[in-house]
């Protein structure tokens, strides 16, 4: 494209000294209409810097580029909704007649998009509600990747332009989009609860409609947690929660979603309308306690066996003929079993699966399993060795390696707590120092080297007197460390005390991981005030050279009583 005919477009300069618009585009029209390398014309230029009066020169001198489209099939009106330029979008469709008007509005590039599908894509809903109005007849169906400019407007969450396409079209595309999904699905999956209300209203029946994965909007919604979108559903129809989700040979329930997912206010909300929900079972015949096990959902596994109308839930048998408790036994996640599963007179402890296990069973054979038996919490397996016994029929007396197991289980649990007594009592002497620490180093901070300028008539009144003396700066910085570290320090003994009694070998391992850092820190810190000491001492006594470096080669001796004392532990240990 000549490059003065394009700075004009960019510019939006239609004339000048040096330039008039008319010239150039009789010449084009003559000649062939020139284009930029991406085959846009002068029109697709000012469209995309939206300039509408050059827009409308244009189109009064050459109405043949209206529809003109560059290398990606686009026109001049894609290009501006796209920018979102609304002023530009008015004058391409004014300037025009009925006719051109609609073909120019249902023409499509490369992807299928329309006019309307990219200013929804880009989120401009001024634009969006000026090419609904402009053609309600149209149906603006589906582009290649099977999106409507609705289902579009759903999943971003543009609810006026929702509004203006299903008030303002005749006939709204109401397609299934990717995945053959809706747009409430849209809507429903990426949380617009406005969006979705809105497009339930419109048609309710929608929220029956499955996408490839079996899951309508309602199962979305409950595993998403938005209620006020079940709510509506289900005062609509009660029968949607029983609706399965999934394929013919792998379902869920809307009861098992939510509990999967820990949402004990969906459950209530499902419970208020279907009373009876509790009792669905999926495909595999498990119910709603398996699948809260299964998920690690501590406080929903409590709340469903709060209400002793649900105590069945304890003592149903999955397809592998697993109770919650042999689930639970096979589970490295729990620290112990709930006591409100233990203590459940219903839940029967010497029940078999169909491998002949009972739940104990289970927690050995996990155990045997294992190539790291430490993950195996201690209290969860005393738990069950305690509310049951080993039973598989086949074997009518535990064997050799068993007893040895469970001895050995036992055994490292009683070491493990000593251990972590003699942690806790280690933090408890390492707390006091770091407090020392944390009072000298913050004490140190106000009572400076050196004393501050109490002259009236200085400029430097308040400020500490060896300022510029790099030992005494030395001092400042090392002292800051010591109380950062310090403090840190008692952070992380703070933390332990909040779990002096780990459950699970994932706690010891977490209360052991703070004893090493804030045993480092501390060491840290020791070693940082021991240099504030020595440069503190330097920068008052630098006018006695000699006293000075006797008082901080005495001071260092600290570092070889520290490495003497860290060669002897290394030798012990060696």
């Amino acid at each position: 494209m000549d490059p003065t005919l394009y700075n004009a477009a960019v510019e939006g300069n239609t004339r000048d000294s040096n330039f008039l618009l008319a010239d150039h585009l009789k010449r084009d029209e003559e000649n062939g209409h020139q284009v930029t390398p991406k085959g846009n014309t002068v029109l697709h230029v000012a469209a995309l810097y939206g300039h509408s009066h050059f827009v409308g020169e244009v189109l009064k001198i050459t109405p043949s580029l209206l529809c003109r489209q560059n290398k990606k099939n686009e026109t001049a009106l894609h290009i501006a909704a796209n920018e979102g330029h609304s002023e530009v979008v008015h004058v391409l469709l004014s300037i025009t007649g009925e006719e051109n008007k609609e073909r120019l509005m249902r023409m499509t590039d490369d992807n299928g998009d329309t006019a309307l599908h990219k200013a929804v894509r880009s989120r401009h809903q001024d634009v969006a509600r000026l090419l609904v109005k402009e053609d309600p007849e149209f149906e603006f169906p589906s582009n290649k990747a099977q999106e409507t400019p609705l289902y579009l407007a759903a999943e971003s969450g543009l609810r006026d332009a929702l509004v203006e396409i299903l008030v303002s079209c005749n006939k709204p595309t109401f397609a299934a989009g990717p995945f053959n999904r809706t747009p409430l699905h849209a809507a429903v999956i990426h949380q617009h609860t406005d969006c979705a209300r809105l497009l339930w209203q419109w048609n309710k029946s929608s929220c029956e409609e499955a996408d490839v994965s079996g899951w309508n909007s309602l199962h979305y919604a409950v595993n998403l947690g938005l209620k006020e979108v079940v709510s509506d559903m289900l005062g609509w129809r009660k029968s949607l929660a029983y609706l399965p989700a999934g394929s013919e040979n792998r379902w869920t329930t809307t009861f098992h979603i939510a509990a999967s997912a820990g949402d004990e206010n969906m459950i209530n909300e499902l419970l208020k309308y279907c009373p009876d929900c509790w009792e669905m079972l999926d495909s595999r015949d498990k119910n709603a306690l398996h699948v809260a096990i299964l998920n690690n959902q501590y406080m929903l596994v409590n709340s469903l066996l709060k209400s002793t109308k649900w105590d069945s839930l304890a003592d149903d048998a999955d397809d592998d003929g697993n109770t919650p408790l042999h689930l639970l036994a096979a589970s490295s996640y729990w620290a112990h079993v709930p006591v409100k599963l233990r203590e459940n007179p219903i839940a029967k402890k010497m029940s078999f699966n169909k491998e002949n296990q009972t739940p104990l069973d289970v927690a050995l054979s996990c155990l045997k399993r294992t190539t790291n038996k430490e993950s195996i919490s201690d209290s969860l397996y005393c738990d069950f060795a305690n509310i049951g016994r080993l039973g598989r029929r086949e074997t009518p007396v535990n064997t050799l390696d068993e007893i040895d197991i469970q001895r050995e289980f036992l055994k490292r649990a009683k070491e493990r707590e000593t251990e972590i007594k003699g942690i806790m009592s280690a933090a408890q002497i390492h707390l006091v120092v770091a407090t020392l620490l944390v009072t000298v180093t913050f004490a140190a901070g106000f009572t400076l080297p050196g004393g501050f300028d109490s002259d009236s008539n200085s400029p430097n009144k308040g400020m500490a007197i060896l300022t510029r003396k790099a030992a005494f700066r030395v001092f400042v910085i090392t002292d800051v460390i010591a109380f950062a570290c310090s403090a840190g320090a008692i952070f992380s003994y703070f933390v332990m005390a909040t779990n002096h009694r780990p459950t699970s070998y994932q706690d010891y391992r977490i209360l052991s991981a703070l004893s090493r850092v804030a045993g480092q820190l501390q060491l840290l810190a020791m070693l940082a005030v021991v240099i504030a000491f020595v440069t503190g001492m330097y920068a008052t006594l630098a006018h006695s050279l000699g006293l000075a470096i006797t008082v901080c080669t005495i001071g260092c001796l600290s570092f070889l009583l520290y490495m003497f004392v860290m060669y002897l532990v290394g030798r012990d240990i060696t």
